[in-house]
């Protein structure tokens, strides 16, 4: 920890990104009371200036590995594209921060490795930003497991189907780099990222997949006229044999005509489970908990207090961004674990468990076999 966070008692952030770091994470950073965001890195100086300007930051920054290097900060928050965040996440933990990075978490399996086994190195508390576990009907679904409640789970159904890239207005012309293969992008690597962080943190590890990816939307057009042409799948399905024995299924979607959003249904037992948010990607203070046994009909269940709003998040304003309400929990529990001991959920191990999920699907998706996830 840094002389001047423990001078303050805050751990200080830093932040590579304007756009969703400053809007999202920024926020969710000052909610949990225990830090503070004090440097702000974009790749132009005018532009690093400008953001640091418009949100009250201390320190800008246009060279990311200076602002690794900075012996005041304690904690990088690395939001680039996957294709680029790799050396962003090496100096970090060269120089002893914590990091917390976007998901999706690598452009392939090898930078998934190489950031698993520098974080291991290193000793410092990693997380990442995929947090459908930090919503709270999904830890309400995570304790009814937990307890027995819910009985041994043996099942799994999700869905993840947006619109992002079906209508000119749906995202512009910033997301094109979505649709350019090199930058590690796709519906199943981005929308499989979150999905399968949660169905693992619920059920266990996968140990084996069987994938299935298309184009279907052939050219994209943005909201200032221009087009694309991807070349990444907007469509996917997977089918996911657990370790524990239980089976599922993913189907992921971000060029889908009409958004159904999130479902995700799982059968244990005892009882059935359902979330459901269908105004897009699953955000937590809409995602609905609905469950049943005894053949009944699924109707909503009661989250428990304490996860429905949990103790230590301070919320200034109502946030422009819903998402904040899952990301301000997740950064908690990773500050908990610096300053306590622990792991961060999700951490960096289970970031390359998800990525060798995702290898072994693109295997699949070749052979038309089953494939086998790494697990070394």
């Amino acid at each position: 920890m840094s002389r001047a966070s423990l001078v303050t008692g805050k751990l200080k952030v830093g932040v590579v990104s304007a756009n969703w770091g400053m809007r999202a994470h920024l926020p969710a950073w000052h909610a949990t009371g225990g830090a503070e965001v004090v440097a702000v890195c974009t790749a132009r100086r005018e532009t690093a200036e400008a953001a640091a300007r418009d949100f009250g930051v201390a320190r800008p920054y246009w060279d990311a590995f200076a602002m690794c290097a900075d012996p005041d900060l304690d904690i990088i928050d690395i939001g680039t594209r996957p294709d680029l965040r790799m050396p962003m996440v090496l100096a970090a933990l060269e120089h002893g921060k914590h990091v917390f990075a976007s998901a999706n978490f690598a452009p392939d399996l090898t930078s998934a490795r190489r950031m698993r086994d520098a974080a291991r190195a290193a000793g410092t508390v990693c997380a990442l930003d995929s947090v459908f576990a930090w919503q709270a009907a999904h830890r309400q679904v995570k304790r009814l497991v937990e307890t027995g409640t819910a009985g041994t789970p043996f099942a799994v159904n999700a869905r993840l189907h947006i619109s992002h890239f079906a209508t000119p207005t749906a995202g512009g012309s910033g997301w094109r780099w979505f649709g350019v293969k090199k930058h590690g992008a796709s519906a199943m690597r981005n929308l499989g990222t979150h999905s399968l962080h949660l169905l693992t943190w619920l059920l266990g590890p996968v140990e084996a997949v069987v994938g299935q990816t298309m184009i279907a939307r052939k050219k994209w057009v943005f909201d200032d006229g221009t087009s694309m042409r991807p070349e990444v799948d907007d469509t996917a399905q997977l089918l996911l044999r657990f370790a524990s024995g239980a089976m599922g299924t993913l189907a992921l979607g971000w060029s889908s005509p009409g958004k159904s959003g999130w479902q995700m249904e799982i059968s244990g037992q005892a009882m059935t489970l359902m979330t459901r948010d269908d105004q897009g990607f699953a955000c937590g203070p809409r995602l609905e908990l609905l469950g049943a046994g005894n053949g009944d009909t699924l109707q909503p269940l009661q989250i428990d207090p304490d996860l429905a709003e949990p103790a230590g998040l301070f919320f200034s304003d109502t946030p422009a961004i819903p998402q904040i309400y899952d990301i301000a929990p997740a950064l908690q529990q990773m500050l908990r674990a610096i300053r306590e001991g622990g792991v961060a959920v999700p951490d960096f191990e289970a970031a390359f468990h998800v990525e060798a999920i995702l290898d072994a699907a693109l295997r699949s998706s070749e052979t038309g076999q089953w494939a086998s996830v790494l697990r070394d």
